[in-house]
Protein backbone atom coordinates (compact mmCIF):
# COMPACT_ATOMS: atom_id res chain seq x y z
CA UNK A 1 0.00 0.00 0.00
CA UNK A 2 1.27 3.39 -0.68
CA UNK A 3 0.02 6.39 0.47
CA UNK A 4 1.05 9.89 -0.59
CA UNK A 5 -0.30 13.77 0.60
CA UNK A 6 0.89 17.03 0.05
CA UNK A 7 1.10 19.59 2.57
CA UNK A 8 -0.77 22.85 2.35
CA UNK A 9 -1.27 25.76 4.68
CA UNK A 10 -4.55 28.11 4.76
CA UNK A 11 -5.17 31.78 6.51
CA UNK A 12 -8.73 32.83 6.47
CA UNK A 13 -9.29 30.57 3.60
CA UNK A 14 -6.89 31.82 1.64
CA UNK A 15 -4.00 29.64 0.26
CA UNK A 16 -1.03 30.55 2.14
CA UNK A 17 1.98 28.41 1.38
CA UNK A 18 2.64 24.80 0.37
CA UNK A 19 5.62 22.60 -1.22
CA UNK A 20 5.97 24.77 -4.43
CA UNK A 21 5.79 28.33 -2.66
CA UNK A 22 8.25 26.93 0.14
CA UNK A 23 10.58 26.25 -3.38
CA UNK A 24 10.35 29.56 -4.28
CA UNK A 25 11.15 30.69 -1.14
CA UNK A 26 14.44 28.51 -1.03
CA UNK A 27 15.32 29.61 -4.52
CA UNK A 28 14.75 33.23 -3.74
CA UNK A 29 17.25 32.94 -0.61
CA UNK A 30 19.68 31.17 -3.12
CA UNK A 31 19.84 33.50 -5.91
CA UNK A 32 18.23 37.19 -4.10
CA UNK A 33 16.09 38.09 -6.91
CA UNK A 34 12.49 36.92 -8.00
CA UNK A 35 13.34 37.19 -11.46
CA UNK A 36 15.88 34.43 -11.18
CA UNK A 37 14.18 32.42 -8.77
CA UNK A 38 10.92 32.49 -10.89
CA UNK A 39 13.13 31.51 -13.69
CA UNK A 40 14.80 28.51 -12.12
CA UNK A 41 11.32 27.52 -11.27
CA UNK A 42 10.05 27.90 -14.77
CA UNK A 43 7.38 30.09 -13.71
CA UNK A 44 6.73 33.77 -14.52
CA UNK A 45 7.76 36.94 -12.94
CA UNK A 46 4.31 37.71 -12.41
CA UNK A 47 3.08 34.21 -10.88
CA UNK A 48 6.19 34.49 -8.62
CA UNK A 49 5.45 38.39 -7.51
CA UNK A 50 1.73 37.26 -7.24
CA UNK A 51 2.83 34.30 -4.75
CA UNK A 52 5.21 36.24 -2.41
CA UNK A 53 2.43 39.28 -2.26
CA UNK A 54 -0.38 36.86 -0.84
CA UNK A 55 2.38 35.24 1.74
CA UNK A 56 3.42 38.61 2.63
CA UNK A 57 -0.38 40.03 3.33
CA UNK A 58 -1.37 36.63 4.87
CA UNK A 59 1.52 36.55 7.47
CA UNK A 60 1.55 38.53 10.42
CA UNK A 61 5.04 39.88 9.65
CA UNK A 62 6.76 40.13 5.59
CA UNK A 63 7.76 36.98 4.61
CA UNK A 64 10.13 38.42 1.73
CA UNK A 65 11.75 41.87 1.64
CA UNK A 66 13.46 44.30 -1.02
CA UNK A 67 16.75 45.46 -0.03
CA UNK A 68 18.09 48.05 -1.97
CA UNK A 69 21.91 49.48 -2.92
CA UNK A 70 24.49 47.82 -1.18
CA UNK A 71 27.89 45.69 -3.88
CA UNK A 72 24.98 44.05 -5.86
CA UNK A 73 22.93 47.59 -6.40
CA UNK A 74 20.16 45.82 -3.52
CA UNK A 75 17.80 42.79 -4.23
CA UNK A 76 14.97 40.58 -2.64
CA UNK A 77 15.76 38.55 1.05
CA UNK A 78 13.84 36.60 3.17
CA UNK A 79 13.04 38.32 6.56
CA UNK A 80 13.65 36.34 9.48
CA UNK A 81 9.15 35.25 9.14
CA UNK A 82 10.57 33.74 6.00
CA UNK A 83 13.14 31.39 7.46
CA UNK A 84 11.12 30.23 10.18
CA UNK A 85 8.48 29.38 7.77
CA UNK A 86 10.74 27.14 5.69
CA UNK A 87 11.97 25.30 8.86
CA UNK A 88 8.41 24.85 9.59
CA UNK A 89 7.31 23.32 6.24
CA UNK A 90 10.38 21.32 6.57
CA UNK A 91 10.03 19.90 9.96
CA UNK A 92 6.50 18.96 8.94
CA UNK A 93 7.20 17.17 6.20
CA UNK A 94 9.80 15.02 7.98
CA UNK A 95 6.95 14.11 10.54
CA UNK A 96 4.71 13.09 7.56
CA UNK A 97 7.03 11.12 5.87
CA UNK A 98 7.61 9.49 9.22
CA UNK A 99 3.68 9.02 9.66
CA UNK A 100 3.01 7.43 6.05
CA UNK A 101 6.03 5.43 6.51
CA UNK A 102 4.65 3.77 9.58
CA UNK A 103 1.38 3.34 7.65
CA UNK A 104 2.79 1.82 4.59
CA UNK A 105 4.77 -0.74 7.01
CA UNK A 106 1.16 -1.84 8.50
CA UNK A 107 0.49 -3.33 4.46
CA UNK A 108 -3.72 -4.28 3.72
CA UNK A 109 -3.99 -5.46 7.32
CA UNK A 110 -6.92 -3.76 8.39
CA UNK A 111 -7.16 -4.43 12.41
CA UNK A 112 -3.14 -3.55 12.78
CA UNK A 113 -4.37 0.03 10.91
CA UNK A 114 -7.56 0.55 13.04
CA UNK A 115 -4.73 -0.34 16.61
CA UNK A 116 -2.13 2.00 14.62
CA UNK A 117 -4.72 4.62 14.55
CA UNK A 118 -5.68 4.16 17.95
CA UNK A 119 -2.32 5.32 18.98
CA UNK A 120 -1.49 7.93 17.10
CA UNK A 121 -4.83 9.64 18.95
CA UNK A 122 -4.33 8.14 22.10
CA UNK A 123 -5.62 9.83 25.55
CA UNK A 124 -3.25 9.78 28.38
CA UNK A 125 -4.35 8.82 31.66
CA UNK A 126 -1.41 11.05 33.25
CA UNK A 127 -2.97 14.32 34.66
CA UNK A 128 -0.26 16.69 34.59
CA UNK A 129 1.04 18.06 30.73
CA UNK A 130 3.38 20.29 30.85
CA UNK A 131 5.32 22.33 27.50
CA UNK A 132 8.99 22.42 28.18
CA UNK A 133 12.22 23.05 26.09
CA UNK A 134 15.29 21.27 26.14
CA UNK A 135 18.41 23.57 27.06
CA UNK A 136 20.85 20.62 27.24
CA UNK A 137 21.29 16.54 27.39
CA UNK A 138 24.07 14.55 29.28
CA UNK A 139 24.10 11.07 27.98
CA UNK A 140 25.86 7.55 29.44
CA UNK A 141 25.50 4.16 27.38
CA UNK A 142 22.17 3.69 28.27
CA UNK A 143 20.57 7.22 29.24
CA UNK A 144 19.85 10.28 28.94
CA UNK A 145 19.06 13.52 31.60
CA UNK A 146 17.42 16.32 29.68
CA UNK A 147 17.44 19.67 31.23
CA UNK A 148 14.44 21.06 30.51
CA UNK A 149 12.65 24.94 31.35
CA UNK A 150 8.87 24.77 31.43
CA UNK A 151 6.84 27.29 30.11
CA UNK A 152 6.50 29.28 33.09
CA UNK A 153 10.22 29.28 33.52
CA UNK A 154 10.76 26.62 35.98
CA UNK A 155 14.07 24.11 35.74
CA UNK A 156 13.50 20.20 35.83
CA UNK A 157 15.58 17.18 34.62
CA UNK A 158 13.94 14.03 33.57
CA UNK A 159 15.88 10.84 32.80
CA UNK A 160 15.17 8.70 29.74
CA UNK A 161 16.41 5.65 27.89
CA UNK A 162 19.31 6.54 25.49
CA UNK A 163 17.27 4.33 23.08
CA UNK A 164 14.01 7.07 23.21
CA UNK A 165 16.94 9.90 23.15
CA UNK A 166 17.62 8.58 19.27
CA UNK A 167 14.20 7.33 18.03
CA UNK A 168 12.76 10.56 19.40
CA UNK A 169 15.57 12.25 17.97
CA UNK A 170 15.68 14.88 20.89
CA UNK A 171 18.15 17.74 20.54
CA UNK A 172 18.91 21.01 22.82
CA UNK A 173 16.34 22.98 20.38
CA UNK A 174 13.49 20.07 20.72
CA UNK A 175 10.61 21.14 22.78
CA UNK A 176 7.90 18.92 24.19
CA UNK A 177 5.72 17.35 26.79
CA UNK A 178 6.29 16.44 30.33
CA UNK A 179 3.93 14.24 31.49
CA UNK A 180 3.54 13.72 34.73
CA UNK A 181 0.86 10.92 37.04
CA UNK A 182 -0.78 12.68 40.18
CA UNK A 183 0.90 10.13 42.06
CA UNK A 184 4.09 10.75 41.18
CA UNK A 185 4.05 14.49 42.48
CA UNK A 186 5.01 14.46 46.36
CA UNK A 187 3.67 17.90 48.39
CA UNK A 188 6.39 18.98 50.99
CA UNK A 189 6.92 21.62 53.12
CA UNK A 190 10.65 21.32 52.39
CA UNK A 191 12.57 21.07 49.26
CA UNK A 192 13.98 17.30 48.30
CA UNK A 193 17.03 15.93 47.64
CA UNK A 194 17.99 14.77 44.21
CA UNK A 195 14.69 15.98 43.31
CA UNK A 196 13.11 18.92 40.67
CA UNK A 197 11.70 20.71 43.22
CA UNK A 198 9.27 23.42 42.50
CA UNK A 199 7.71 25.65 44.62
CA UNK A 200 3.55 26.33 44.54
CA UNK A 201 0.32 26.77 46.15
CA UNK A 202 -1.99 24.60 47.12
CA UNK A 203 -5.52 26.18 44.90
CA UNK A 204 -8.06 23.30 45.99
CA UNK A 205 -8.17 20.20 48.48
CA UNK A 206 -10.47 17.01 47.81
CA UNK A 207 -10.31 14.09 49.99
CA UNK A 208 -11.89 11.09 50.38
CA UNK A 209 -11.41 8.21 53.50
CA UNK A 210 -8.30 7.20 52.08
CA UNK A 211 -6.46 9.91 49.69
CA UNK A 212 -6.01 13.23 49.59
CA UNK A 213 -6.10 15.23 46.13
CA UNK A 214 -4.32 18.36 45.88
CA UNK A 215 -4.55 21.19 42.86
CA UNK A 216 -1.08 23.19 43.20
CA UNK A 217 -0.20 26.58 41.13
CA UNK A 218 3.80 26.83 40.61
CA UNK A 219 5.60 29.73 41.14
CA UNK A 220 5.74 30.48 36.91
CA UNK A 221 1.94 29.39 36.88
CA UNK A 222 1.51 25.60 36.04
CA UNK A 223 -0.86 24.74 36.91
CA UNK A 224 -0.87 20.94 38.56
CA UNK A 225 -2.21 17.55 40.63
CA UNK A 226 -1.05 15.80 43.21
CA UNK A 227 -2.21 12.32 45.08
CA UNK A 228 -1.28 11.79 48.59
CA UNK A 229 -2.40 8.90 50.93
CA UNK A 230 -4.97 11.43 53.72
CA UNK A 231 -2.54 10.83 56.35
CA UNK A 232 0.86 12.04 54.69
CA UNK A 233 -1.12 14.86 53.78
CA UNK A 234 -2.69 15.92 57.48
CA UNK A 235 0.86 14.94 58.38
CA UNK A 236 1.76 17.85 56.12
CA UNK A 237 -0.66 20.71 58.09
CA UNK A 238 -1.18 22.25 54.92
CA UNK A 239 -4.36 24.41 54.10
CA UNK A 240 -5.83 25.76 50.55
CA UNK A 241 -3.91 29.06 50.43
CA UNK A 242 -0.40 27.75 51.65
CA UNK A 243 2.52 27.60 49.85
CA UNK A 244 4.75 24.38 49.92
CA UNK A 245 7.12 22.81 47.81
CA UNK A 246 6.04 20.13 45.15
CA UNK A 247 8.59 17.29 43.86
CA UNK A 248 9.13 14.08 41.63
CA UNK A 249 12.08 12.34 40.27
CA UNK A 250 13.78 12.52 37.45
CA UNK A 251 13.24 8.94 36.43
CA UNK A 252 9.25 9.84 37.28
CA UNK A 253 8.19 11.35 33.92
CA UNK A 254 7.51 10.84 30.33
CA UNK A 255 8.13 12.81 27.74
CA UNK A 256 6.21 13.37 24.56
CA UNK A 257 6.70 14.76 21.34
Amino acid sequence: MNIKSNIWFENDKHGFFGKGRIELLEKINEYGSISAAAKAMKMSYKAAWDAINEMNNLSETPIVKRESGGKGGGGTVLTEQGHITIALYKKLEKMQKHFWNSIESIGDDIDLLENFSKRMTFQTSARNQLLAAVTNIDTTKLGATLTLVLSGGENIKVYITRRSLDEMQITNTTKLFVLLKSSWIEVSNNSKEGCNNIPCKLTNITTDSHNAEIDLLTSGGNALTASLSLKSFKDLSLREGDTAWMYFKPSNAIVAL
